[in-house]
């Protein structure tokens, strides 16, 4: 009986080594396509959500619908309060959702200033320091003008 129930707890610890090393194999695999994620965009990175996630946790289609986003995130905010029988837990991720969407606009913001200056830029040093055509740069026109009065 000694020898039987000895086997049985042996198979039963080998059969838990086995599922656990099936487990940590898939949370470091999980830990790796985070970790992809993370490096790749920084904001990400910072912090801790996806835009993808953002947009399931506040049920958004388009992360260009400010609207939308709006309304949802002081539905779910206010009906996730914890003093109204709601959970702290799920009000916070609410918050971060917000917050990484927000994000994901004014970097777009930033991009398309950034965008609108070099454009600027690129058009000013053109007419300042490219020839229009058909004149003649102020240097060569004075002694131009040097030239016909002598």
């Amino acid at each position: 009986m000694l020898a039987t129930g000895t086997r049985i707890v042996g198979r039963a610890f080998v059969d838990a080594y086995k599922q656990a090393n099936i487990n940590s194999a898939a949370a470091r695999a999980a830990a790796g396509n985070m970790k992809a994620v993370a490096d790749g965009d920084k904001m990400t990175k910072a912090s801790g959500i996806t835009v993808d996630e953002s947009l399931k946790i506040l049920n958004l289609e388009d992360i260009n619908d400010k609207e939308s986003m709006l309304k949802k995130y002081e539905h779910l905010f206010t009906v996730n309060d914890p003093k109204k029988g709601g959970s702290h837990y799920l009000q916070s991720k609410i918050i971060r959702a917000r917050e990484r969407i927000e994000m994901e606009w004014a970097q777009e913001k930033l991009k398309a200033e950034q965008e609108i200056s070099e454009a600027l830029a690129a058009e000013k040093a053109a007419t300042e320091g490219g020839k229009v055509e058909g004149e003649k740069p102020k240097t060569e026109a004075k002694s131009d003008e040097a030239g016909k009065s002598q």
